[in-house]
C-alpha cells in the first residue's frame, strides 16, 4: 500500500531528472551549434552566400543531433543587427538559435499527482546565442 501511495512521487522524480537531462542536452547542443555557426559566417569572406551557407551547417548539425528543423528559428545579425551579414574587419557577427522543447514524460506523470498539473509543463524555449569578432 505504501509503495502505491509514493509510486506517482517517485516517478515524478524519475522521470523530472530524464526530462531535464534531455533539456540540458538539448541546451548544450544549441549552443555549440550556434557557436559553430557564429564562427563559420565570420571567416567565410568568399565562399559563396554566406547566409546560406550558415544556415546550412546551423541545419545539419542540428539534424546530426537529432533535433527537429520545425522546432528552431535561427537568426543571424551583425553589430547587433538581425538579418545582417559582416563582410568588414572589426564587426561582431553571430547567430542566435531558439529552440522550443516538449516536456514529452514530464506532464503526463504530474497529471498523475494532480489532475491538470502536468498542463503547465509543456514546452520551454531554449535559446542560445554566440558573437565573435571578424578579423
Amino acid at each position: 500500500m505504501e509503495f502505491l501511495l509514493l509510486l506517482p512521487i517517485l516517478l515524478a522524480i524519475v522521470f523530472g531528472i530524464v526530462e531535464f537531462g534531455i533539456a540540458w542536452r538539448t541546451s548544450q547542443v544549441i549552443t555549440n551549434v550556434s557557436r559553430e555557426g557564429a564562427r563559420l559566417a565570420v571567416v567565410s569572406r568568399n565562399f559563396g552566400n554566406k547566409e546560406t551557407l550558415v544556415r546550412d551547417r546551423v541545419d545539419s548539425l542540428l539534424v546530426g543531433s537529432s533535433l527537429n528543423l520545425t522546432k528552431r528559428t535561427t537568426t543571424l545579425y551583425c553589430d547587433g543587427v538581425a538579418g545582417a551579414l559582416c563582410g568588414g574587419a572589426g564587426q561582431s557577427g553571430g547567430v542566435q538559435i531558439e529552440y522550443e522543447h516538449t516536456f514529452v514524460v514530464l506532464g503526463p506523470v504530474m497529471d498523475l499527482l494532480c489532475v491538470g498539473c502536468g498542463s503547465n509543463y509543456g514546452t520551454i524555449t531554449l535559446s542560445a546565442v554566440s558573437t565573435m569578432r571578424t578579423e
